[in-house]
């Protein structure tokens, strides 16, 4: 079944929310403990046997991102400009790199989410598309509760927020590319169209960890996180 499923990660965005340093670095080339984000996704995938990747990525980076991934046998989709998430697949589907199911993975959230048991789950159900979720996420801000007059009745520093949380991780049908619009997003855009149009869209739960390494006190979790699973295993 991996043979025939193709994984796409995207690696195109802007990296804004942690400016200065994708000033520096593309986004998700920026290292957790030691190793390129992205690389962490690759290396993943091909783990579990999905062995036909394609990176997402944009002109101006074309060349980081070839250097980084030499010794490895992955392709490339090369949009001109970052213009959206949406745009990154419809680059690939313009190259015929979208024929099957296919794996979505965001190139700076890391999670160890399995690609079987999440196919296996996708075809069971017949699914259009297939979103894993994680419970339990920790929000980077302090809440406050507060009373009509206004007065603070009390604080929680960086609450978990006990909700399905998306994990930049999806099964999607090739047929979820005709809500797929220039310029759109698609967890903004494409999956509240999606459920408006009924389609079969199911979620999938997982208990691993996740990191949005977009965010830069995630990415301090992750580097801590990744670090102490190199010296528990010995990965390199």
């Amino acid at each position: 079944m991996e043979d025939k499923i193709r994984v796409f990660v995207l690696a195109g965005g802007k990296g804004e929310r942690l400016f200065p340093f994708s000033s520096v670095i593309p986004k998700c080339l920026i290292p957790v403990a030691g190793k390129p984000c992205v690389r962490w996704i690759v290396e993943d995938a091909i783990q579990q046997g999905f062995n036909d990747i394609v990176l997402c990525i944009n002109k101006k980076d074309e060349s980081n991102f070839r250097y980084e991934f030499r010794d490895l046998d992955v392709k490339f989709s090369v949009n001109c400009e970052p213009t959206g998430t949406v745009d990154e697949l419809l680059c690939a589907q313009g190259q015929g790199l979208i024929t099957d199911t296919f794996i979505l993975r965001y190139g700076d959230d890391l999670t160890d989410v399995s690609f079987n048991d999440m196919v296996s789950f996708h075809k069971a159900k017949k699914a259009v598309a297939t979103l894993p979720f994680t419970m339990g996420l920790q929000l980077p801000v302090g809440i406050l509760k507060i009373s009509k007059n206004g007065a603070v009745q009390g604080f929680i520093e960086k609450p978990t927020l006990e909700k399905p949380s998306w994990i930049g991780v999806a099964v999607f049908e090739p047929k979820v590319m005709k809500y797929f619009e220039p310029g759109k997003d698609i967890a903004s855009n494409v999956i509240p169209r999606l459920l408006s149009a009924k389609e079969r869209v199911y979620s999938f739960a997982t208990q691993n960890h996740w990191y949005d390494v977009g965010n830069l006190e995630h990415w301090r979790r992750a580097d801590e996180y990744f670090s102490e699973k190199i010296r528990q295993n010995g990965l390199s």
